[in-house]
């Protein structure tokens, strides 16, 4: 098949425009810590959970030294509900159970960040900063398996108390494709996070057994997150794609089937 020069000019145009933007701001401070926002699922079905590492001491080779961290809470209008101190010692590696956070003010929280406290890693880090990208963990019902999901992006930076965030937006609006076949019958919710500075507005576009279907679209405070929800029946195959301003418009997924869940990136 012959591309036509109108097609290669549209393509050189499309990668000259898309290729060099940055997903994410690089934080001005050097003393910064960075963090993805992570969904919370926390209702009387769902139950969170977050892997938590020691990024410090794995920089230095002293896992077993203590280490901090401070967690904080946002809502789905990107207001931020309260930050926890957390400090874990002797271990490597630690499950948190955000249930015991979620109380006094933060039942409404919807994402949450992990800051790490750098302690003498500075010179070890050189340009670079600590970033959680880790994994959150939720419990579906009484399904015994839990699935794990990594970070998306570095979506704020955390300095002097300060929370900055990093996200990136453009004048032109951009598609991002669930890699993902929906199968049914499953429920699915599909959670997108705005680490950006501005409200960003997303329309979810599906197409079930070929026929193309259009939602309205909704608006997304800076630092909130919103989930859109679609249900696949039995005889259904979908596709998904999400129309927004942002660099990265990938969202969490969750399916949900009779006796089973996932969760993963699209």
């Amino acid at each position: 098949m012959t591309i036509s020069v109108l097609t290669k000019v549209q393509r050189k145009i499309n990668f000259a425009i898309n290729i060099p933007l940055k997903v994410f701001k690089k934080p001005k401070s050097k003393d910064s810590v960075t963090s993805d926002l992570f969904p919370i699922r926390n209702d009387e079905n769902w139950a969170t959970e977050f892997e938590f590492l020691n990024l410090p001491g794995l920089i230095r080779g002293d896992i077993a030294s203590s280490h901090k961290a401070k967690v904080v809470f946002f809502s789905d209008d990107g207001i931020e509900l309260g930050r926890k101190d957390l400090e874990i010692n002797g271990l490597g590696r630690s499950t948190v159970n955000l249930k015991d956070f979620l109380k006094d003010g933060l039942q409404g929280s919807t994402t949450f960040a992990v800051f790490h406290e750098r302690g003498g890693t500075a010179a070890d880090l050189g340009e670079s900063f600590m970033a959680e990208r880790g994994y959150a963990g939720y419990k579906y019902k009484s399904i015994e398996v839990k699935g794990y999901v990594h970070g998306n992006l570095d979506a704020v930076s955390y300095s002097s108390g300060i929370i900055k965030k990093l996200g990136n937006s453009g004048f032109l609006k951009k598609t991002y494709f669930v890699q993902h076949l929906l199968t049914g019958p499953a429920d699915y919710d599909f959670i997108v996070t705005n680490p950006t500075s501005k409200k960003i507005s997303v329309k979810p576009i599906i197409e079930v057994n070929g026929i193309t279907k259009k939602f309205k679209k909704y608006t997304i405070p800076s630092l909130g997150c919103h989930t859109f929800s679609v249900k696949i029946q039995e005889t259904e195959i979908g596709k998904i794609k999400f129309r927004s301003y942002l660099y990265l418009g990938r969202p969490v997924v969750f399916r949900v089937a009779a006796n089973s869940f996932d969760v993963f990136h699209g």
